[in-house]
């Protein structure tokens, strides 16, 4: 299960994800931020990974999609570091904040997945 929350504010649109991106909540998150996307022109989109437990391999997908796209992406536990760090390494790390990461993504397939 995967609780997603949006928080639309002047500045920023920021997803709150909370659970497994996985399955059908892949499609759903991916189905929010494609409706969302068209109304974020010059505002910051951020995806807040913090309390997410699993991703499988469409969600690492999902996730070079919208880091391609400009999403940052937020993470603080070492399970969606090291998930970001995988995402990385098919890319560059562009930078690295103490509480955040942002990577760029060269290859949208993952071929495996991670859990905790």
């Amino acid at each position: 299960m995967l609780k997603i929350t949006l928080h639309d504010s002047a500045d920023e649109l920021r997803f709150r994800l909370e659970g497994k991106l996985s399955g059908a909540w892949v499609t759903e998150l991916r189905q929010c931020w494609e409706t969302a996307s068209s109304t974020t022109q010059g505002r910051r989109t951020v995806l807040d990974l913090r309390e997410v437990d699993f991703v499988d391999a469409a969600g690492e997908s999902l996730l070079c999609d919208m880091r391609r796209d400009g999403v940052s992406l937020q993470v603080v536990t070492p399970f969606m570091q090291a998930v970001v760090d995988g995402i990385a390494g098919y890319g560059r790390v562009e930078e690295k904040p103490t509480r955040s990461t942002d990577v760029v993504c060269t290859d949208s397939f993952r071929p495996h997945s991670r859990a905790v």
